[in-house]
């Protein structure tokens, strides 16, 4: 399968989306891809391409994020995936801590579009990933909203309200969540569960620290307050979790 087989799969223009695919080479702190429906690479960035490894396009077309990732990683990717798919609607700017080649976890917003063909049925995702670390311009969607994300990232074991973030930028508790639903489509309490169990998943899979010393570190009240909400999120405990990827 080469390039233009692959954008013609998801019924688009092979000759258009070459040149704005192409783009997304030189972006920085972006990674980017397309998947179909059977979640294989139909594309990725070069930024992503260097990322895993890869050293060129042909190392990627038709593989699977089990050619990539962990197998944690893999299932929590699909549970997203699955859910643009199902729904075909678009799930935007969700938090995730992702692990970097031989360097710390690195917090990313991922967001997530369906793709269809002519006759409207989903054929393909196509997916981007943003680097938290980058320093937001003025002028950009965050920029207002970068003080409040590294505080989150860097506080989520700590309690956090909306009052304390609010305050950050200087915006009344009901404009601030008015703001933050409209920029990141959940509530700062949904947003900081998302990177509260994201931490969690982590020290469940790479450390040997208990279930409880877990949820304790990452923010929650017990054991089984973190329990009921990792079991919601995930669809197993976190006991069950920590059994099938270690």
């Amino acid at each position: 399968m080469n390039l233009a087989d692959a954008l013609e799969t998801i019924g688009q223009s092979a000759s258009t989306l070459l040149g704005v695919l192409g783009l997304f080479d030189y972006t920085q702190n972006i990674y980017f891809y397309i998947k179909d429906s059977n979640r294989r690479f139909l594309w990725m960035n070069e930024p992503l391409r260097r990322h895993l490894g890869a050293n060129g396009m042909a190392e990627c077309l038709g593989k699977e994020d089990h050619d990539f990732f962990s197998p944690d990683l893999v299932f929590r990717y699909h549970q997203e995936d699955n859910a643009v798919i199902a729904s075909r609607r678009p799930l935007l700017n969700q938090p995730w801590l992702v692990p970097e080649r031989k360097e710390r976890p690195k917090w990313f917003l991922s967001s997530k579009i369906p793709l269809f063909d002519s006759e409207g049925k989903v054929v393909a995702l196509a997916g981007i990933m943003q680097n938290l670390a980058h320093d937001f311009t003025v002028g950009h969607p965050f920029g207002e909203m970068q003080t409040v994300i590294d505080y989150i990232v860097e506080h989520y074991h700590e309690r956090i309200s909306v009052e304390q973030l609010a305050s950050l930028i200087f915006l009344s508790p009901r404009q601030f969540q008015r703001r933050f639903r409209y920029l990141f489509h959940v509530s700062p309490g949904e947003f900081i569960l998302k990177v509260r169990l994201d931490a969690a998943v982590r020290l469940l899979v790479e450390s040997e620290s208990s279930v409880t010393q877990i949820a304790h570190q990452c923010g929650f009240f017990d054991n089984s307050h973190f329990t009921r909400q990792f079991k919601s999120k995930m669809a197993i405990s976190p006991i069950q979790f920590r059994k099938k990827f270690t």
